[in-house]
């Protein structure tokens, strides 16, 4: 059997590859946010690819670039939230399923979210306090490509 292969992919603001910390809720780093999703992936059969930028370009060149390997994408785009829609673009060029995750309390802001539940690949939108949504947005996408 192939392993599912599934990029999660940080725009800016939310920065898998520093730190998040919040008083109330802990802190939180690369390290404790990867181990909790490389363990759901390996029960799963999950091969993951993690990917970080704070440019809209990047992310839609390693969107395109690995397109033909990717089987679905969690993504937090954070702070794309007057722009993305080139991300939205590559998402929908394939298509790519994908479910959207944000570590927030509040509602997404901006137009790209707005949009993006709404795009045709979109399998999900995912919001919580920690690191936990990563966690859940696999589970979503590994159930969507299950059934699908």
């Amino acid at each position: 059997m192939n392993k599912k292969k599934i990029a999660i992919i940080n725009g800016p603001n939310m920065n898998i590859l520093g730190k998040r910390e919040l008083s109330i809720y802990g802190t939180e780093n690369l390290e404790s946010i990867e181990s909790k999703v490389k363990t759901l992936s390996q029960q799963f059969s999950i091969e993951l690819l993690f990917y970080q930028s704070n440019y809209e370009g990047d992310i839609v060149g390693f969107i395109q670039q690995n397109m033909d390997d990717i089987d679905g994408i969690v993504i937090n785009p954070s702070a794309l939230s007057k722009v993305g829609y080139s991300i939205l673009d590559a998402l929908n060029a394939k298509p790519i399923p994908y479910v959207e995750v944000h570590m927030t309390n509040t509602a997404s802001r901006g137009d790209w979210h707005s949009e993006s539940i709404f795009s045709k690949t979109a399998v999900g939108l995912i919001m919580g306090f920690k690191s936990y949504v990563y966690e859940l947005g696999l589970q979503s996408i590994n159930y969507y490509l299950e059934e699908n």
